[in-house]
């Protein structure tokens, strides 16, 4: 492949990646004008999949959920739980193994920022019709199955 091959071609991971951050940076500049300094959309993701989930929760299952490494994970949950945000519980008798649950000012801090994440989405799905935000979503969930597809060819293909 030469230059001008590469340099015609859209190049849609660059696309999402700078979508991901624009709607990162969007979002996180919400959070801090509401709640400070320390308010980020990964935390807020964070608190909203713990308290939505019927099962317990433990920092292990939080790592594979949202593709961290443990150390980010685990100031993630630090900053957190200083916050008064979370709490770690003991579950049966075993002090090692501790159930991550969302406190009363954590439950609060999730509706604004859902609240706010909502408020980014509305603007960004501005102008653009449901049908055609069915086809994105489509075409996103597409490209991901794409993308994991090849990941696991890697994969295999180091294993030969």
């Amino acid at each position: 492949m030469d230059h001008k091959e590469f340099d015609s071609r859209i190049h849609l991971g660059f696309l999402c990646d700078c979508l991901s951050r624009e709607v990162k940076n969007a979002v996180n500049r919400g959070l801090k004008e509401d709640n400070g300094e320390s308010a980020s959309s990964k935390n807020g993701w964070l608190l909203g999949y713990i308290t939505r989930q019927s099962e317990p929760v433990f920092q292990k299952d939080l790592e594979s959920i949202f593709h961290l490494p443990k150390s980010t994970l685990a100031d993630m949950i630090q900053l957190l739980e200083k916050d008064n945000l979370i709490k770690k519980v003991p579950v049966d008798g075993d002090g090692r193994k501790k159930q991550i649950v969302v406190t009363e000012k954590g439950q609060q801090q999730i509706l604004r920022d859902e609240a706010k994440i909502m408020e980014v989405e509305d603007f960004m799905e501005e102008g653009i019709s449901s049908e055609d935000m069915d086809t994105v979503v489509k075409v996103l969930d597409r490209l991901q199955q794409n993308v994991r597809k090849y990941k696991s060819h890697i994969v295999l293909k180091k294993e030969d």
